[in-house]
């Protein structure tokens, strides 16, 4: 195991300011080889060890909404519960739909809110709100939450994205970006876990990559002396950042082959399952946020289970429970598990009231959302629905709470303010909500 041979002191953020940086040079025994080496070059060697000082959390997307019925919240012994049995898990008295049963022996290292309410009950509009914290909007294009992380933990010295997005949406038009935060923050998109995008790797040499390069930014300083220069400068960024990226050595965190082939087992050899296996390894690499689609491989539904609901939900929940509980395992047997925030949740649940074909049509009333790492406590169960499932009965939570506990969780400042590119200040979470603090 190697030791950083500097200690830089940072804020909250993981920030150093060069005058304190250049300060602690002086310190320590460290500092005589140090004093040596460029700014630049100790901020690059610093950078890994920094940014593990940082939370990442992880984001498993049910796209569709899953049953609370069939999931973490059954109701046996009601009219509304279906076929599903229930199982006992590691957490005493605390049962589970029984195709969960990977999760139910891990069940004391997560946490679950079952009280989970919104307004949105429409695909559209939840997601907007679920996945950015905001209602929608036409007049502004909240960003999703992952692009706001990338922001906040940007660090231009880092090579691999802040964000990636492991799967895709089952409906393009549904999905959600970087909105008013603009391309810089965009995620990058793996659709099969294991291969990089074709248009990745570079088909020219290095040399070629940089003259042409080169002559990108001659060409873009003639049109930023038009008046273009915010533009430009964006655009820079992100060429810059690109061009490293890809002729990383990094690249290589994308490829699973180097991992056993029990632990890939282990995670289901799914493309939610993969994905979760490469969800961990980018965050053990530093990045600071990845998001993994899970809409199962049997059906072109996903979790959206209006109809043959008792069919395709087992074949939905057998993908997704033994990755979500490797993943758990995985993080915390590498130590990774208490600064790594992991969510399971999609836009909504599903009605109590069960169609003639055992489906479920959408229902935002009283879903649940489940959460591990990142400072949560394990093992707790926050809030209640009754016999039914119908409705709250104990500690509701809403979208803007679940915000405020995200950002409680990575040591985000809710009330932290950006100015989008029409110069209008918003501020990172939705006001009224409060953090959930009996998860911590």
């Amino acid at each position: 195991m190697t030791t950083p041979f500097l200690h830089a002191w940072t804020d909250r953020r993981g920030t150093a300011g060069r005058r304190d940086f250049l300060q602690q040079l002086c310190v320590g025994a460290g500092a005589v080889g140090a004093a040596h080496i460029g700014w630049r070059d100790l901020l690059i060697a610093q950078a890994d060890e920094l940014r593990k000082q940082q939370r990442s959390m992880i984001l498993l997307w049910m796209d569709g909404g899953p049953s609370q019925f069939e999931s973490f919240n059954p109701k046996i012994g009601s009219t509304n519960q279906g076929p599903a049995k229930a199982i006992s898990t590691k957490l005493p008295g605390i049962e589970f739909a029984e195709f969960w049963p990977n999760v139910a022996s891990v069940a004391d290292k997560i946490s679950f809110i079952r009280s989970m309410r919104s307004g949105e009950a429409d695909h559209f509009r939840a997601i907007k709100l679920v996945r950015s914290g905001y209602p929608i909007n036409p007049a502004i294009a909240y960003p999703t939450w992952g692009s706001v992380v990338a922001m906040e933990r940007y660090e231009a010295a880092f090579e691999l994205p802040s964000f990636v997005r492991v799967g895709k949406p089952r409906i393009k038009t549904r999905d959600i970006n970087s909105g008013v935060l603009g391309a810089k923050y965009e995620s990058f998109k793996i659709d099969e876990p294991g291969k990089l995008p074709e248009d990745v790797l570079p088909r020219v040499s290095t040399d070629v990559l940089n003259r042409r390069l080169a002559l990108a930014d001659a060409l873009d300083a003639e049109f930023a002396r038009t008046g273009a220069v915010a533009i430009v400068k964006e655009k820079k960024d992100i060429y810059d950042r690109t061009s490293r990226f890809v002729t990383s050595p990094r690249l290589g965190v994308f490829n699973l082959d180097d991992e056993p082939d029990a632990l890939r087992d282990s995670y289901g050899r799914t493309t939610f399952g993969q994905g979760c296996l490469l969800a961990r390894r980018l965050v053990e690499s530093g990045v600071s946020f990845v998001e993994v689609f899970s809409h199962g491989s049997k059906n072109d539904a996903g979790w959206d289970t209006h109809g043959k609901g008792f069919r395709d939900t087992p074949n939905l929940c057998g993908e997704s429970d033994p990755a979500f509980a490797t993943l758990i395992t995985d993080l915390e047997q590498r130590g990774m598990l208490e600064n790594t925030l992991v969510v399971w949740m999609g836009e909504f649940g599903r009605t109590p009231k069960i169609k003639k074909d055992g489906g479920r049509d959408h229902y935002a009333k009283g879903w649940l959302t489940a959460m591990a790492g990142g400072g949560i406590q394990p093992g707790r169960v926050i809030g209640a629905t009754d016999k039914d499932g119908l409705d709250v009965t104990e500690r509701p939570v809403s979208v803007p709470d679940l915000y405020m506990t995200f950002c409680h969780s990575l040591g985000i400042d809710h009330e932290k303010e950006y100015i989008t590119a029409e110069n209008q200040p918003l501020k990172l979470v939705d006001e009224g909500g409060k953090p959930v603090h009996e998860l911590f």
